[in-house]
């Protein structure tokens, strides 16, 4: 299966999640280094552009095993 690139699908997902933040009226997330998480993808550090990787690895992981006991 070709999967999209895990940094753009994990710089959409951020920008997803900030934009209903917001529409819920959340102007401000800090994470627990006290980095501002509401920023776009590039202003965040390593560390927390690797929340959204591992959220997006785990999904893709999710789908392959599903496609692979699809094919048993």
């Amino acid at each position: 299966m070709n999967l999209p690139d895990i940094e753009t699908v994990s710089a959409s997902v951020h920008d997803a999640w900030v934009q209903t933040k917001r529409a819920q009226g959340i102007t401000t997330r800090k994470s627990e280094t006290g980095e501002e998480l509401m920023v776009e993808y590039d202003q965040l550090s390593e560390e927390a552009k690797e929340l959204d990787r591992n959220s997006v690895r785990a999904v893709y992981a999710a789908i392959e095993s599903l496609t692979k006991e699809k094919r048993s």
